[in-house]
């Protein structure tokens, strides 16, 4: 019989386990499905918040946790309670959104699992924001009258910012004087910025999930597309990209599986897990 050591799969969500409709395609539901049932925990590990995770990702066996906004929450489902959380520190917060105030850019917060924006924002979305995943940013944002009154409350600090350009350039030059503060600076598509804490990742995310569920390294498969996957793929036992991956993916990974348009997830975990020839 065919035993796989891999007993967590952790799945970047867009570009990755979904289409570029955002769906969860049936062969990748079945295959994940199968590998619940053979005791493998199967981990959305995404940028989005908590309330960004979808529904039909949800409902499959085997998805007791998450890890969201890019490592700087691990979330158990079923209580709905975060069980790490490393934030942003509120003054470098500050400082992140007052220099990217000086670009032609759309930013947006995360905090305690929820999105949020300004009216301006939502208007300016139908630029900056790329069309298949426009939907998401409208429907998971809480529109905020001040963004930057908003961080400056938070003594905690703040989740995560996260940042649409329409220009490369301009996305080089405000990610260089972002950088420079000394944060985790990110993309997960062209002309997106993402900001956690130093030290905050994926690859991080994924790692203290295995050390709490007493998993070694060996034990995990990542599967994932955009550079802020790029440390999970390294940090697993088994990193894999996808064919729609960016360059630095591909790169970090030990296998190279189809597009997220053609079940590349399903193909993996039928080959790796489920002892399966993917066709």
């Amino acid at each position: 019989m065919y035993t796989s050591p891999i007993r967590l799969i952790a799945v970047d969500l867009d570009g990755t386990v979904l289409n570029d409709r955002k769906q969860l395609t049936p062969r990748t539901a079945a295959a994940l499905t199968e590998a619940a049932a053979r005791g493998v925990e199967i981990v959305p590990a995404t940028g989005r918040t908590a309330a960004g995770l979808p529904a039909e990702l949800l409902a499959l066996p085997g998805v007791h946790y998450a890890i969201t906004s890019n490592g700087a929450r691990m979330m158990d489902l079923a209580s709905g309670r975060a069980v790490r959380e490393l934030y942003l520190a509120r003054e470098t917060a500050l400082a992140a959104f007052d220099i990217l105030a000086r670009y032609d850019c759309v930013t947006d917060l995360f905090q305690d699992g929820k999105g949020y924006t300004t009216e301006a924002n939502r208007a300016a979305s139908y630029r900056f924001v790329p069309d298949n995943l426009r939907d998401y940013v409208l429907n998971t944002r809480t529109v905020l009258p001040d963004l930057r009154a908003f961080i400056a409350s938070q003594e905690r600090g703040i989740e995560k910012l996260t940042i649409f350009f329409l220009d490369e350039d301009e996305r080089r030059r405000a990610w260089a004087e972002v950088a420079a503060l000394g944060v985790d600076v990110v993309s997960s598509l062209p002309l997106n910025m993402e900001i956690n804490a130093a030290g905050v990742d994926k690859g991080a995310g994924l790692l203290a999930l295995a050390e709490q569920l007493n998993l070694p390294a060996s034990a995990l498969m990542a599967c994932g597309d955009g550079g802020n996957d790029t440390a999970m793929v390294k940090a697993a036992g088994l990193g894999v990209a996808m064919a729609n991956a960016f360059p630095e993916v591909k790169a970090a990974a030990h296998y190279i599986t189809a597009s997220n348009n053609e079940d590349g997830v399903a193909r993996a975990v039928e080959t790796f897990v489920l002892g399966k020839e993917a066709l």
